[in-house]
């Protein structure tokens, strides 16, 4: 099987998520020599990490919430012609029509709106939570597997999105 994992958030300075995309890679790179893998990576990690010999390594150095991210990354998933896609968080491109997972980490921007959620004048807050609310309905609606890290976002995903269980699975961070 070739698996492509969107890993531009690799890293420390990407705080959680960026531990978590470290620690996926980290471990599969150990357990799994069978399946190819595919790794897109900003430049700051691309020369310095070093995998094994079925994973290969593509620059993708644009950033997360972007419209180059929106506009380019389907393209270069695409090329690569993976069986499936790993985005480790929501913001897959809504012009992807490959198959893929999404892994959901939470929903508290969800819950938190109004002016408590922004330091940006309210017409502009409301414009970027419209394209938040549709990337992220988009990701969660078209994944074949959601993966998320506790049994609380399970029911908070299914009961909000009106969603099989049998499509969102439990994976403990």
């Amino acid at each position: 099987m070739k698996i492509l994992i969107d890993g531009r958030l690799y890293g420390l300075e990407n705080a959680g998520l960026g531990r978590y995309v470290m620690n996926l890679v980290t471990e599969l790179s150990k357990i799994d020599s069978k399946n190819k893998y595919i790794l897109l990576l900003r430049k700051k990690y691309f020369d310095s990490l070093n995998m094994p010999s079925n994973w290969k390594k593509v620059l993708a150095d644009f950033r997360h919430y972007s419209f180059a991210e929106q506009i380019k990354l389907p393209g270069m998933i695409r090329k690569e012609n993976p069986d499936v896609t790993h985005f480790p968080h929501f913001n897959v491109p809504v012009l992807h029509r490959g198959k893929y997972i999404v892994t959901i980490h939470d929903l508290l921007m969800h819950n938190q709106v109004g002016r408590e959620a922004t330091t940006l004048p309210m017409f502009f807050y409301a414009i970027k939570r419209l394209g938040y609310r549709f990337v992220f309905d988009t990701a969660v609606k078209r994944a074949a597997t959601i993966i998320v890290p506790s049994q609380t976002i399970k029911k908070e995903v299914t009961d909000l999105y009106k969603i099989s269980a049998d499509k969102v699975h439990v994976t403990y961070e």
